[in-house]
């Protein structure tokens, strides 16, 4: 699958990386279950993977990297797993970038980064 990013994507990919050192809250909200993560960014970055024998795995994600946390179901915190969250974007549907905030929908869920 050669898939190549759009204008928007790459927007995403800029406004993110003038970010760096900051802290950003990521809240992602799919099938009526929310999950928040908070990360200090240290970049981002597009990136096309190979295709899955099942088509579980989005072949074409955003990568966010930094240190961070992840609240869990229990009210719990687990560390952001190899320092990297990524957002599928393959299903994308719209990106809105604001000052503060950002938001992506994609078929599956939406997600919100805001940051100060």
């Amino acid at each position: 699958m050669d898939i190549r990013p759009t204008e928007d994507d790459i927007q995403l990919q800029d406004t993110l990386n003038n970010l760096n050192g900051k802290l950003i809250h990521i809240t992602k909200e799919l099938n009526r279950d929310t999950d928040e993560t908070t990360m200090t960014l240290s970049r981002a970055n597009l990136h096309e993977r190979p295709p899955t024998i099942d088509g579980y795995v989005s072949p074409y994600v955003l990568q966010i990297h930094g240190k961070g946390r992840i609240g869990t179901s229990s009210a719990q915190y687990e560390q952001v797993p190899y320092e990297v969250y990524e957002i599928p974007l393959t299903n994308k549907l719209h990106t809105h970038v604001q000052p503060n905030h950002i938001s992506i929908k994609t078929e599956d869920g939406t997600y919100t980064i805001t940051y100060h």
